[in-house]
């Protein structure tokens, strides 16, 4: 013996599927019938949607960017406005699928009551009385196939295909949301009310947005981490590792999904069995690498066009590449775009939560005791201020700054038409109140301040018919802190 390692054959199929393929066992049969059925009910039209979406997009950004001398009437003519009628034909199955999950529930069928209502949900009655209808009849006609087909026979063709459209469907479902991740525009910012919201009063749900804005470098890890998987589906050479980190991705967003009550379950769920049987083909490989280290074969994933269609690998593999970059071309279109709905609701110098340390009307001052003194005052976006008093009541305005002037016009929400905007003087400076120390080094530090530099804000004005005067000061948040390298002690859990 010359000490080297024995050498074991490796395991795994590594040729392409041919029509010479030993027939598969009954139950590989049944189960692939099973799941190219129910994959054609549930998944489309929806790719094929997407497709022409994604044709609609490119023809409406380049009409978009023509210029303004220019005409776009050429988006109106044909072929170019073929793409939004497609698109458009291919929505009324979504009325269909309405209809029969209506059909369904009158007749009983439905394990809960269905309501056809926008909400943006995706586990509502009407979404799981079609998946079950689906499940149903994927099992009708896997049964009834089988009946048909009785003689042994196998599907390698057919099934490499069906590998590569779940494939792609999952991979650009991974690109979509990782891209609306990294734009930052799937969670968006950390709102004033929600960080002003008490703990107990949030939803499980609102806790998974609340920490996804709190964390912009998580979210972005988790972009990143879909964007990843789904670049690694798009090529044959790598796709077992993208379905592999799908697994791992998917997993974590369907924990959330279903543990904190997101209502993307089972689309999510779907998604990660998209992913779990992508890998089911080459289980036998996998197995030989990962868990019983034994060498294992390459595994090919070219698609059987065979003899005569061979000239279509190259003019595919153009087609599938030229719709990835058209789609992550679209994605940073749309996510570097301006917001129309933002118009009007941009942050003024004044934006913040300003916690109220004295509150005057007509001289006198409202003692801390009252139930109906100012906690603090929220500035947030656009024209809108609102307060909240002791008890928890919230008093809303409009609240109009003029920053040369330091005039703010402000009137009550109060549904009330009649009302007069009230003239506010508002006087800006800074003060040193105290604050947590940062860091904090030592345990004699806890739970004592430091004297720290915060803005201050001054309003007079009409209120109720009182002179208002209200001295205020910048909050900041300790949900707000940064990232920090040393931390000789733990925050507190």
């Amino acid at each position: 013996m010359d000490g080297s390692p024995m050498q074991e054959p490796p395991v795994g199929r590594a040729s392409p599927p041919n029509e010479t393929s030993a027939p598969w066992p009954l139950w590989q049969r049944i189960t692939f019938r099973f799941l190219l059925v129910y994959y054609l009910l549930y998944a489309f039209p929806r790719p094929l949607s997407n497709l022409i979406g994604t044709g609609a997009g490119v023809i409406a950004m380049v009409a978009g960017q023509a210029d303004a001398g220019e005409s776009t009437a050429w988006v109106e003519q044909a072929p170019w406005r073929w793409p939004g009628k497609w698109q458009k034909q291919l929505g009324h199955v979504e009325v269909w699928r309405q209809s029969a999950t209506t059909w369904l529930d009158q007749h009983h069928l439905a394990p809960l009551e269905v309501i056809h209502q926008r909400t943006g949900s995706g586990d509502t009655a009407h979404d799981i009385a079609l998946v079950l209808a689906d499940l149903f009849a994927a099992a009708l006609l896997t049964g009834l196939w089988s009946v048909l087909r009785r003689r042994p026979c196998g599907y390698p063709r057919l099934g490499r295909w069906l590998h590569v459209v779940v494939r792609f469907d999952l991979a650009f479902w991974l690109l979509s949301y990782g891209c609306a991740k990294l734009y930052g525009s799937q969670f968006g910012e950390l709102s004033l009310t929600r960080l002003t919201q008490e703990i107990g009063d949030t939803w499980p749900m609102t806790m998974v947005g609340t920490f996804m804005q709190a964390s912009p470098p998580y979210e972005v890890l988790g972009g990143l981490g879909e964007v990843l998987a789904a670049l690694l589906l798009f090529h044959r050479r790598t796709a077992l590792l993208g379905a592999c980190l799908t697994l791992v991705v998917m997993g974590n967003v369907c924990a959330l999904n279903w543990l904190c009550g997101v209502p993307v379950k089972l689309f999510s769920a779907h998604l990660w069995l998209y992913a779990l049987c992508l890998l089911a083909p080459w289980r036998h490989a996998l197995t030989a690498l990962f868990v019983r280290n034994r060498a294992s074969a390459p595994v090919d994933m070219r698609l059987p066009l065979g003899r005569w269609f061979g000239w279509l690998r190259w003019p595919l593999v153009a087609f599938g590449w030229t719709w990835v970059l058209a789609t992550l071309m679209l994605a940073h279109v749309h996510g570097t775009a301006p917001r129309p709905w933002m118009k009007g609701r941009e942050k003024s110098a004044l934006y913040g939560v300003w916690t109220v340390e004295r509150m005057v009307l007509d001289g006198v001052e409202v003692p801390i005791t009252d139930a109906t003194r100012w906690r603090f005052l929220a500035i947030d976006r656009g024209t809108r201020a609102w307060t909240r008093d002791a008890t928890g009541a919230q008093l809303t305005f409009d609240f109009v700054w003029d920053q040369g002037s330091h005039v703010a016009q402000v009137t009550q929400r109060t549904g009330r038409r009649d009302l007069v905007a009230s003239p506010w003087q508002t006087v800006e400076g800074c003060k040193t109140v105290p604050v947590d120390p940062e860091p904090m080094l030592r345990n004699e530090q806890r739970g004592q301040q430091v004297d720290g530099r915060r803005r201050t804000l001054v309003l007079t004005g009409d209120w109720l018919g009182k002179q208002l005067e209200l001295h205020t000061v910048e909050k900041r948040f300790r949900l707000q802190t940064g990232f920090r390298l040393r931390q000789e002690l733990p925050d507190f859990w």
